[in-house]
C-alpha cells in the first residue's frame, strides 16, 4: 500500500503524521490524542514565538512545513514579550529553559525581566505570567554567570577567575599553605575541559563545572 502520509508535525515533542495539508487546530489536539479538544490550550512555536491555535483555526502545513505545538491543560492563553516579539504561552508559569529553547537564546546570555526592573532570571528559575499587565522579558549579555562548584550552584562575575577564587568557592576557609587544591572543569568556553592550576586563570560562562578536592600538602 502506497504512503499516502505527507505531512508531519511535533505536538509535545512527539511527531505526528497527517496526509491532510489543511487541518484545523481541533483536529491537532485529536490527532495528538487530546480528548476533549476543548481542555486543551494549543500553542504553536515559529519563527522565535508562539501562539496559541484556536479550534476552529485552520493550519496549513504546506505553509509551515516543519510545525511545533505544545499542549496545556487549561482553558487560558498567557501574554508577554520576549525581546519585544510577542508570545502566548498555555500556563501561568514558563521556564527560563523554555524561553532559551524556544526564543533560540544564547545560552551565554541573561534573561532580565523587563516589567520588573531589569531583575534577572536565573537560568533554572522561571517567569510568573498570570500577574498584572503584560511581562516583559529581553535578553543582554549578561553581567554574572551561574557555574556549579562541587555541585553546588554558585553566581560569580563574567570575568576570568583565578585558580585561588575557584578554590575560595569550594573551601571559604582555604588554606593554600596548608592544603593542595586539585580543580578540574567542564563544560567551559566551547566545551572546554581540563585542569586549573596554581597561577592560571579562566573564563567563566553559565553552567560551567568545577570539581574541587583538597588534599594536605604533607
Amino acid at each position: 500500500m502506497p504512503d499516502v502520509t505527507n505531512f508531519t508535525f511535533k505536538l509535545d515533542g512527539r511527531v505526528v503524521a497527517t496526509n491532510d495539508a489543511i487541518i484545523s487546530g481541533r483536529e491537532v489536539r485529536a490527532l495528538g490524542g487530546l480528548d476533549p479538544a476543548s481542555d486543551y490550550i494549543l500553542i504553536q512555536i515559529a519563527d522565535r514565538t508562539s501562539r496559541s491555535i484556536g479550534l476552529e483555526e485552520a493550519i496549513d502545513f504546506r505553509e509551515m512545513p516543519h510545525s511545533e505545538f505544545l499542549s496545556f491543560q487549561g482553558d487560558r492563553a498567557f501574554s508577554f514579550t520576549v525581546n519585544e516579539r510577542g508570545w502566548e504561552w498555555g500556563s501561568a508559569t514558563i521556564s527560563a529553559a523554555d524561553i532559551y529553547r524556544y526564543a533560540s537564546i544564547d545560552e551565554d546570555l541573561e534573561l532580565i525581566l523587563d516589567s520588573a526592573g531589569d531583575t534577572v532570571i536565573p537560568a533554572d528559575g522561571a517567569v510568573t505570567l498570570g500577574g498584572q499587565g503584560v511581562e516583559r522579558i529581553r535578553s543582554r549579555e549578561a553581567k554574572t554567570v551561574v557555574i556549579k562548584v562541587n555541585g553546588r550552584s554558585r553566581t560569580v562575575p563574567r570575568r576570568k577567575h583565578s585558580y585561588r577564587e575557584i578554590a575560595l568557592l569550594a573551601y571559604p576557609d582555604a588554606n593554600f599553605e596548608k592544603f593542595k587544591y586539585t580543580i578540574t572543569y567542564l563544560k567551559g568556553v566551547h566545551g572546554a575541559e581540563g585542569d586549573l592550576v596554581e597561577g592560571e586563570n579562566i573564563e567563566v560562562k553559565n553552567g560551567m563545572v568545577f570539581n574541587v578536592r583538597r588534599s594536605d600538602k604533607s
